[in-house]
């Protein structure tokens, strides 16, 4: 988390990037691979709660701008921008998405997401489980075991966290691309262009990096589970109904509020 990047001077952004992004979207892959071309500063997980505890340790200092101050000075690049990634459930850490829009106003938006949710969701379940997000960590759990329930709350959790960042990219009037996570594998220095022109800056052809920055994580493990999570779901079900007020009530609620508005 805390290696030195390139970006020696202190800076104040001119851009704001944000990747907004759900676990397991391939966000790391597509964070360091833009930091490799040195013109979109380091997008990483500096809200990620565990993250923040440290960024806090580090500065010694309580207030949450003023920490998120002295990582935009550290991890601006030489062109004025500094890049975020933002899974949905960390928008809380700003205290609400008004409050995440005055820290970073005018900021463009990277809405990364899989195609294959539930390939996704297998991942987040593994990961989970062994503690293992990126490539290189030492696993806490060697053996994960299959468990429906556990996918099936990871799947509804990646829907729900994936609609919520459009809905509220939609109703706020944000600046946002959607981009897949396939395609931007694929298609890395393609994606890294439409990003650039996205935002407004030019990179030279030799800045792009040649290959992926990260290593591919899944293994047989996870086509196996998806394999048996569709062979045990239930078809009959009611996606995503939830205990308590259903997302249905929730959306509802908001309509009218806005009606009422």
């Amino acid at each position: 988390m805390f290696r030195k990047p390139r970006f020696s001077e202190s800076r104040k952004p001119s851009k704001i990037l944000i990747i907004a992004s759900t676990g397991r979207c391939g966000s790391h892959m597509l964070g360091h691979a833009l930091y490799k071309t040195g013109s979109f500063g380091f997008p990483l997980e500096y809200t990620n709660p565990s993250n923040f505890a440290r960024w806090k340790r580090r500065f010694g200092i309580d207030d949450f701008q003023g920490i998120m101050t002295e990582i935009q000075q550290r991890r601006t690049s030489p062109n004025g921008v500094f890049g975020i990634k933002i899974h949905y459930p960390h928008i809380k850490q700003f205290g609400g998405f008004d409050n995440l829009v005055r820290l970073f106003p005018n900021a463009h938006y990277v809405l990364l997401s899989r195609k294959d949710v539930l390939k996704q969701a297998v991942s987040l379940s593994i990961a989970r489980q062994t503690g293992v997000w990126i490539s290189g960590q030492k696993p806490v759990n060697e053996n994960p075991t299959y468990d429906f329930e556990h996918i099936d709350k990871c799947l509804r959790e990646t829907i729900l966290n994936n609609s919520s960042w459009r809905y509220t990219l939609a109703a706020s009037g944000c600046n946002y691309i959607e981009m897949d996570f396939d395609h931007v594998r694929n298609n890395l220095f393609q994606s890294i262009e439409k990003i650039a022109s996205f935002i407004g800056i030019e990179i030279e052809s030799t800045e792009m990096p040649k290959e992926q920055a990260t290593k591919k994580q899944s293994k047989y493990i996870n086509k196996e589970w998806a394999m048996k999570f569709i062979s045990d779901f239930n078809k009959a079900d009611e996606l995503l109904s939830n205990k308590g007020i259903g997302i249905a009530e929730k959306i509802k609620g908001k309509v009218k509020r806005l009606i009422q508005a």
